[in-house]
């Protein structure tokens, strides 16, 4: 970690909510996937498997979004 990241509490916290939903992305796709496999109805839009999956795939968006945004921002500085 440089100085100047060490100094901003701003990136630090921005930096750790981006893990945290990468973190979430992963098990939120892995639960969502799991259970379109092992559940019979999986396709139906009303099943908390599908609403899992594709909250993680929102999460993962985000989090990718949010990472070159936050990498964009350190250059400029």
């Amino acid at each position: 970690m440089t100085e100047r990241e060490s100094a901003d509490p701003s990136a630090n916290t921005s930096r750790r909510f981006v893990s945290v939903l990468r973190l979430a992305a992963i098990a939120l796709v892995i639960v969502g996937f799991t259970g379109w496999v092992i559940e019979d109805d999986a396709l139906a839009l009303e099943s908390p498997y599908t609403i899992a999956f594709a909250a993680g795939v929102v999460c993962a968006l985000v989090s990718i979004y949010l990472g070159i945004f936050l990498a964009n921002r350190g250059e400029n500085r």
